[in-house]
């Protein structure tokens, strides 16, 4: 028993001195904690401001806003390493024995970090908000491309039909490598007075037989004949209303929802109106006709047409209207269906490409929205 309680004072004092040792270590590593916990917290809002700020730029002047990027990066974790400083210097000045502060400042540190960690949580949901978005846009591009061309084949029109010609293997091979590899099908209209469509409004086969057919037309257009081979071209209007009428409405397109379709339509002159007489064939549709069928079939027509007050007999008037400008104050024909017009002179004169012209008209057209006007 005396021997007893001699041990009694020295566990006593081992005791005291496990104690303040545990405490010391404690301490020291609630500080590391507190270093460590404060340097992620910097270096995670430096990783949200950098996300953030590369998600809002646009790729046009990449440059600059990774420039941005970088300094906000820099600036956040500049501030979040003092903020870091500050927490581990509070916690070295403390009572070593206060555990309870230790522990406090330890939560509030762990804290930060976990609110931080939210912060770039959030940060990645919007990245991926907008990645979803970038392919719910991606997967509006229709999968086909109906194209039919309406051609004036009066005798003035021999060089373009000959562009078209050369020119056509070239849009096809293009068309196709557009992203999807779009199904391509064409159709041909033709007109001088009286208008003609090509296989009863069926697709072509393949576009060496539409490149064949272009030939033969270009060949045609040295007769001065009516499409029908039945009387003579006398004036200078040709029939564009009827021809865009019948390519609207007899050609074989395919579903709207699946299919980008277009007319690229070609003339050098004006047009008459519903009932006018032109050398003898009486015009069946008018304008306003022939807007509602390219319009209710979510057409879009893109025309190479004369801009410079070339046309006529003497070459020497406007007939820009219902193609550049509008007709009778009308919307043009390209702008009411969500087309476009391209001067023809420029692309008879080669500062204008036409295979480029109709390539880059279903580039932009492929994925966007039918919006008629």
């Amino acid at each position: 028993m005396p021997r007893l309680r001699l041990l009694l004072p020295l566990v006593g004092a081992a005791s005291a001195l496990l104690l303040s040792a545990c405490s010391g270590e404690e301490d020291e590593s609630a500080s590391a904690s507190a270093s460590a916990s404060a340097s992620a917290t910097g270096l995670t809002t430096a990783t949200s401001t950098g996300t953030a700020t590369s998600t809002g730029g646009e790729s046009e002047g990449e440059s600059d806003t990774t420039g941005a990027s970088g300094a906000s990066a820099s600036a956040s974790i500049t501030a979040s390493t003092t903020d870091a400083s500050a927490s581990a210097s509070t916690t070295a000045t403390s009572d070593p024995t206060d555990t309870t502060d230790s522990t406090a400042s330890t939560a509030s540190t762990t804290t930060d970090a976990t609110s931080s960690t939210t912060d770039v949580t959030s940060s990645t949901t919007d990245t991926t908000d907008a990645t979803t978005d970038t392919t719910t846009e991606g997967d509006a591009c229709k999968p086909n491309v109906d194209i039919v061309f309406s051609m004036d084949v009066s005798t003035s029109m021999l060089v373009l039909l000959q562009k078209l010609e050369d020119e056509i293997l070239t849009v096809d091979a293009a068309v196709k490598a557009l992203p999807g590899s779009p199904d391509v099908h064409y159709g041909l209209v033709v007109f001088v007075d009286d208008t003609k469509i090509i296989n009863n409004g069926g697709p072509y086969a393949d576009v060496q037989t539409l490149k064949q057919d272009f030939n033969f037309w270009w060949n045609f257009t040295q007769s001065n004949s009516q499409t029908s081979g039945n009387g003579s071209n006398f004036d200078w209007p040709e029939n564009s209303i009827d021809s865009m009428y019948s390519a609207a409405n007899d050609f074989q397109w395919r579903p709207t929802d699946s299919t980008l379709r277009m007319v690229i339509h070609c003339t050098d002159d004006t047009f008459g109106d519903k009932g006018a007489n032109q050398s003898g064939v009486i015009v069946q549709h008018s304008y306003d006709e022939t807007v509602s069928a390219l319009q209710g079939g979510e057409i879009r027509v893109f025309a190479f047409a004369d801009n410079d007050m070339t046309g006529g007999p003497g070459n020497n008037q406007d007939v820009s209207m219902g193609f550049f400008t509008p007709y009778q104050g009308k919307t043009p024909i390209p702008t009411a269906t969500d087309g476009g017009a391209f001067n023809i002179n420029q692309v008879l004169s080669n500062q204008i490409s036409l295979s480029d012209a109709i390539n880059e008209s279903v580039e932009m057209s492929l994925c966007a929205q039918y919006i008629p006007q």
